[in-house]
């Protein structure tokens, strides 16, 4: 007799928490995207999101996910101080990685001829930093969805300055690598502390860590993968039925879990997409050849990233707060 208030009351905050962790910043980042297109133009536009997507793959395969069980331990545990130095080494070492995979990629696309997204690709990695080491300043806060908004508006304002005072592609290029710090100061002022259900007052281990970003990496895998099809299927409402799926389902973690743990599958896939990212950059230097490999080094790189880390690896997916892009 009471379930329909209940059920009603659940789906007003459904749909509210659909509407700020996803809705929002998707129509932000589209919205950005079309400004920016504006400022510099179409082609350009396209160049900046391929380096968006390159500097995404460097940062999966050099980085380790730190942050998220780091910010399971309590501040007051005895193993805490440990964990802190533990954390800040990995993650020194992760951004100590990105800085050289981005140095070399962005030689690589100067070999190929691509400068302009050479160019691109160094100044977006200045975004790395803001996640590898400096998210563990919030790790005990809790960072959705004010990471998500704080990422969106910083865009959003950068964007929208970069049509109004003529900026180039550049200054579009450096407004895409601050919006990594618009979200983390974001997060730092306005989320809440996090409420830990589950302490892990024990020692952080490499093992750990590792186990995390294997698991972390397939669960992110499977969302890209479902946002592909979804949009190839809905067209331009793809990405909003994947975020709604993500959101509403848990539908990548999900999917990660029925995904088989098979290692030659995963190096079949590793080594299929990275065929195809370098076919399409070598084929062409068309904005929309290099975007489309960028699209399928993201790809690769997740999958690299399971395969490096896969015996530490299970056959489930860690569900505890994953991170998300």
């Amino acid at each position: 007799m009471n379930d329909g208030p209940s059920r009603a009351k659940k789906a007003v905050g459904t749909a509210k928490r659909l509407a700020v962790r996803e809705y929002l910043p998707l129509a932000s980042w589209v919205f950005s995207w079309f400004m920016i297109g504006v400022a510099i133009g179409h082609a350009d536009a396209v160049r900046l999101l391929a380096a968006n997507a390159f500097v995404q793959a460097v940062r999966h395969v050099c980085t380790l996910e730190t942050m998220p069980l780091f910010g399971l331990r309590e501040r007051t545990a005895e193993t805490f101080r440990q964990a802190r130095r533990a954390a800040t080494r990995l993650e020194l070492a992760g951004l100590a990685a990105s800085v050289v995979g981005v140095l070399l990629l962005a030689g690589l696309l100067e070999y190929r001829g691509l400068g302009q997204v050479a160019v691109m690709v160094a100044i977006a990695g200045a975004a790395i930093p803001a996640r590898t080491p400096a998210s563990l300043l919030v790790a005990h806060r809790q960072r959705l969805p004010i990471w998500r908004i704080g990422s969106g508006l910083t865009f959003a304002a950068g964007s929208a300055a970069v049509l109004l005072f003529g900026g180039d592609w550049m200054a579009a290029a450096a407004v895409l690598a601050l919006r990594e710090w618009g979200a983390l100061i974001a997060t730092l002022i306005f989320a809440p502390k996090r409420k830990i259900k589950h302490p892990r007052n024990r020692p952080l281990t490499f093992e750990e860590v590792a186990h995390r970003t294997e698991a972390n990496a397939r669960q992110k895998l499977s969302y890209r993968l479902i946002s592909s099809i979804s949009s190839l299927l809905f067209g331009p409402f793809g990405s909003l039925a994947a975020r709604t799926g993500r959101e509403m389902g848990r539908l990548d973690s999900r999917l990660a879990k029925l995904v088989p743990r098979k290692k030659s599958g995963f190096a079949l896939f590793t080594l299929g997409t990275a065929v195809v990212a370098a076919i399409f950059l070598f084929a062409s230097r068309e904005p929309s050849t290099v975007l489309g490999a960028a699209a399928f080094a993201r790809l690769a790189a997740s999958g690299a990233t399971v395969l490096m880390w896969w015996r530490y690896g299970s056959d489930a997916a860690d569900d505890d707060d994953l991170d998300e892009e």
